[in-house]
């Protein structure tokens, strides 16, 4: 042999390796690029009401993560704990969570070698002896069909070349799938603060209205008792007392809606904790239980892109949506598997090893697809819609996210507006009973004048107090539609705060 031969097979050889290396690292489809974020600095509309009063947004200062902190309640911080611990839906997204990474590391396995291996004993005949002109030489009495056992054992790898990447692009969409997931988790996480931040608002202004409401059921009967007196010394109408009555009974009719409002708060804030509303109380909030936050940290709308969970959610659907064309598009060309198998077979165990025993085989199947009707290449152009399908939902999650923060933001201007309007009111109803207080004890008014002043005077403060709920919640739903999630929380890997 010559000598320039090995060195020409190892060259050869070399070539081989270098070309399905090559063909290995060909991966077609489209590559995913995150979505570029508007080119906006603002959420408002040109027009929207300015962020006015006490408790302001400010854009772009650093958000919080545990956002409902900025409510200075510890009572608040400690049922989040709880809520994060044993909410049922959110253990149920980290479930999804969880199946969706084993599906990817499953999806991993295929792009390294298979190898299975196996172990058996058979009972076998042989009808290589039975029928045929063979079979009439044989002796008398010589088993024509004999019967065996048969021991074997062996090995098999297998390795899918992936020429034009399909089981890379399949890993990647299953990738993003797990991100999808993730964010999924992270939304029902803010999702969830959101719900109880606004359960405890509702239980403590229901507590303040019964407050108030009782302390106006007082006042309207010490103002029938009044008129009924001035009505017995002849300085009140008849009208006068019916009015007064008429007054207390509405008054009245106002109270039961607030218990109940507080039962259904309380009840729904057990079964955010994972509780049944028998074996569960709340704590009570009212309006010494949190603060008002003066400054509202909101995300500049560059940073809302990146880190907002649905607008992610929409972003790891997208990315899955064109690794899929990626498959669309491989199932199209050829593909390769290279097989190999070692087996050992004998007729008894002691001869399983003997190198007479040993078979194998090594090969390679070239797949390629030849006539489907136009099924695959339909395939790949619905899976083009379907990308261009998760683009346009991406951009809606995006455009629909910043007109919400716009409408809270108009929201918080409009409230901080009508609380500031409705405190000047209540001053100048506060000064008007004062002057009808006086009025009234020197003669120059009637009782029922008098009566109309403090209930308008009650009306009002009742009305102060409700306005100061509607910014609560605004300041909540603006810290929450900025707000992300803290690495680990949401999976249960890092305490709540």
């Amino acid at each position: 042999m010559s000598p320039a031969l090995p060195s020409i097979k190892r060259a050869r050889a070399a070539t081989a390796v270098a070309a399905s290396a090559l063909l290995a690292a060909c991966v077609v489809g489209p590559n995913f690029h995150t979505p570029a974020a508007p080119a906006v600095t603002s959420y408002s509309m040109v027009g929207d009401d300015a962020n006015i009063g006490p408790s302001r947004a400010a854009i772009g200062e650093k958000v919080v993560s545990e956002w409902w902190t900025l409510f200075h309640s510890p009572a608040l911080d400690q049922l989040m704990r709880q809520a994060v611990a044993g909410n049922p839906t959110l253990a149920e997204a980290r479930a999804r969570l969880e199946a969706s990474r084993q599906a990817v590391k499953a999806e991993d396995g295929r792009l390294i070698a298979d190898a299975s291996a196996g172990a058996q004993r058979e009972r076998a005949n042989l009808a290589a002896f039975s029928g045929g002109a063979f079979s009439q030489s044989l002796p008398a009495g010589f088993p024509t069909n004999p019967e065996f056992n048969l021991y074997s054992i062996g090995a098999t790898v297998s390795y899918n070349l992936d020429l034009f990447g399909g089981l890379k692009r399949r890993t990647e969409s299953l990738r993003a799938s797990e991100e999808e997931k993730a964010r999924e988790l992270d939304a029902a996480y803010l999702t969830l603060t959101g719900q109880v931040v606004a359960q405890a608002l509702t239980i403590a202004d229901a507590n303040i209205q019964i407050q108030d409401l009782t302390e106006i059921d007082t006042n309207d009967r010490a103002d029938l008792d009044m008129v009924r007196k001035a009505r017995a010394a002849g300085g009140a109408s008849a009208a006068d007392v019916a009015q007064a009555e008429s007054a207390l009974a509405q008054d009245q009719s106002a109270v039961p809606a607030q218990p109940q409002r507080l039962a259904a708060a309380r009840h729904q804030m057990a079964i955010l904790l994972g509780k049944t509303p028998a074996e569960w109380t709340p704590p009570d909030f009212d309006a010494n239980s949190g603060s008002l936050p003066k400054v509202l940290p909101v995300a500049v709308p560059s940073e809302l892109v990146h880190s907002r969970p649905d607008i992610l959610e929409a972003e790891a659907k997208l990315h899955a949506a064109t690794a899929d064309v990626g498959v669309a598009t491989a199932n199209l060309y050829p593909n390769i598997n290279l097989t190999a198998s070692i087996e050992q077979s004998a007729l008894t165990p002691g001869s399983l090893f003997n190198y007479a025993s040993t078979g194998w085989n090594f090969g390679a199947g070239l797949t390629a697809p030849l006539f489907h009707s136009g099924e695959l290449t339909a395939k790949k152009r619905e899976a083009e819609a379907n990308a261009r399908a998760a683009l346009d939902a991406y951009e809606q999650t995006v455009l629909t996210a910043f007109a919400q923060v716009a409408d809270i933001l108009t929201s918080l201007a409009n409230d901080n507006q009508s609380y500031a309007d409705q405190t000047r009111a209540l001053d100048a109803a506060n000064s008007r009973v004062g002057m009808m207080r006086k009025a009234y004890a020197a003669g120059g008014i009637s009782a029922y004048q008098l009566l109309d002043a403090e209930r308008a005077w009650r009306r009002t403060r009742l009305l102060l107090s409700q306005q100061g709920f509607g910014r609560y919640a605004d300041a909540a739903q603006l810290l929450l539609a900025t707000a992300n999630v803290p690495p680990g929380v949401a999976e249960g890997r890092v305490a709540a705060p």
